[in-house]
């Protein structure tokens, strides 16, 4: 087996079309013009020959200075490199002249190049999971998996075709003929629903091919509201992708039927009563109602015309939610939006990156901004904050506690940042306030009572401040939080309303 191995290893070659890149180089070095043909096609790395890359390298830089690329100013820019060998800088343009057929062919050499490029990337990926299959090692089958779908990921951004140029008109139609599309579907919106009202009047509803960042600190309910935009984006018509790197898909079940039965979320995992005391005598709490177990039983039922997918793989990588979510968009019901929770427990499928926070993250992000382009599908994306916020007297979230998240505030299109006073407020209430210096005990007890007043209004409000917004105006919309059940509302809906309104219906309960 090993003998067959390397036979096969001498009879399979890396890709290359010296030919062209040959020709290609001949024809920039007898007319310039022949390189604006194919800027946008081929870059250095894309040659075979790594001289040859070199040179092409050195005619754009002098092109693009407004210098003539020929041998005469070549050859002192060539000489002495390691690249040449025992030939000369003279005798390799000399070479590249005769190779010259004509200027006119140049963008077939380019995308003869690219081609042998591209071959050459799939050449590499497929003898490296070879080498893994074969060879003892600690990499496991998920994980030459995991490799291969990212290095096709990796190949995918870099074989995309380059995007055409449009002119103002062309633009300005387009923006009122979705105009147009949106004043017809009633709602008001660009894009799709959140599934609130609230955010959807602030943003114009969730635009194609752009990111969302929804950033929190622990315990602010980020992955209760990405769920609840995920199934009330869904219950509206849309078809929607959801990921969880720390919920199991019962326990986000769990959620949902919790939200539709007015439920805590203790009873719907244990089955037993939190709406009432428990026993005086034994201290256990009742089974739940036949009444309850039907409330249950029937949010599945108002689940089961939703078009939502949970995906809970750990570590996924976006190579590996770009296959499922490409399965989806390619499927009867299609893909209209991802919701990430959360990208911090992302893989970015490098060890190495792995290893490194800030690093892991910048890739993941990129690639993310890049699937929502490529799928043309909107991308919610939570995050968790620093501790910044932690450390002042105003606990309300800012940009700047995402700095430690690489490069998501410059990715992202529209940065949410959720805060709920009230987690605090009362976190701060049952530590028992500090007397201060002076205080008569008449003034503390005042001060204590007014306290747990401020506590008390500020139960169930929570506040989503939008500070980036690239598609409309910054400002901060509020919601409703029932912690019972961890579910969000519009501040206009009933705590006892259905927590999703299948589309049609009426999400004002």
């Amino acid at each position: 087996m090993a003998d067959g191995g390397v036979f096969g290893d001498v009879l399979r070659q890396p890709p290359a079309n010296t030919a062209a890149e040959q020709s290609l180089l001949g024809a920039i070095l007898t007319n310039n013009k022949a390189f604006h043909k194919v800027e946008e096609i081929v870059e250095p790395e894309h040659f075979a020959n790594p001289l040859f890359g070199r040179i092409f390298d050195l005619c754009r830089k002098l092109i693009n200075s407004g210098a003539s690329a020929d041998p005469v100013t070549l050859r002192p820019m060539l000489e002495g490199d390691i690249l040449l060998g025992k030939q000369t800088a003279a005798q390799v343009l000399g070479a590249l002249l005769a190779s010259m057929v004509g200027i006119l062919n140049a963008t077939s050499y380019a995308l003869a190049i690219k081609d042998a490029w591209v071959r050459r990337c799939l050449f590499k990926a497929c003898s490296e999971t070879l080498d893994l299959c074969c060879r003892p090692g600690e990499e496991t089958g998920s994980d030459i998996v995991d490799m291969l779908e990212n290095h096709m990921l990796e190949l995918a951004r870099g074989t995309d075709e380059s995007m055409p140029t449009f002119s103002l008109a062309y633009s300005m139609e387009q923006a009122r003929l979705a105009a147009e599309d949106a004043a017809q579907r009633g709602n008001g919106l660009a894009g799709i629903t959140w599934g609130y009202r609230a955010l959807d009047r602030m943003t114009g509803g969730l635009m194609p091919s752009a990111m969302y960042l929804l950033g929190a600190r622990p315990a602010m309910g980020k992955t209760s509201l990405g769920f609840g935009i995920a199934v009330r984006s869904a219950a509206a018509g849309s078809s929607v992708l959801f990921w969880s790197g720390e919920m199991t898909a019962p326990q986000l079940g769990a959620r949902a039927g919790a939200a539709w039965a007015d439920l805590s979320t203790q009873s719907v995992f244990t089955g037993r009563r939190y709406d009432i005391p428990e026993h005086a005598e034994t201290g256990e709490r009742e089974v739940l109602s036949g009444f309850q177990w039907k409330d249950l039983q029937a949010g599945e039922q108002a689940a089961a015309t939703l078009a939502l997918e949970i995906d809970t793989q750990p570590r996924i990588t976006v190579a590996k939610l770009r296959s499922r979510a490409r399965r989806m968009k390619r499927s009867k019901r299609g893909l209209d939006l991802i919701v990430v929770d959360y990208v911090g427990l992302m893989s970015a499928g490098s060890t190495y990156e792995d290893q490194r926070t800030y690093e892991r993250i910048t890739k993941v992000s990129g690639q993310l901004k890049q699937l929502a382009t490529e799928l043309q599908v909107p991308i919610v994306v939570l995050a968790q904050l620093n501790r910044e916020s932690e450390r002042r007297e105003d606990k309300r979230p800012m940009m700047s506690d995402l700095r430690d998240a690489g490069a998501l505030e410059q990715d992202a299109d529209v940065i949410l940042l959720l805060h709920r006073e009230h987690y605090y407020l009362k976190k701060q209430l049952d530590a028992g306030l500090t007397r201060k210096d002076r205080e008569d005990h008449e003034e503390y007890a005042n001060r204590c009572s007014e306290f747990a007043l401020r506590v008390q209004a500020a139960e169930g409000k929570a506040d989503v401040l939008i500070p980036k917004n690239r598609q409309g105006p910054e400002g901060t919309c509020h919601l409703h939080f029932t912690n019972r059940t961890t579910w969000f509302r519009d501040t206009f809906e009933d705590e006892r309303s259905p927590a999703w309104v299948v589309q049609g219906g009426d999400m004002s309960g």
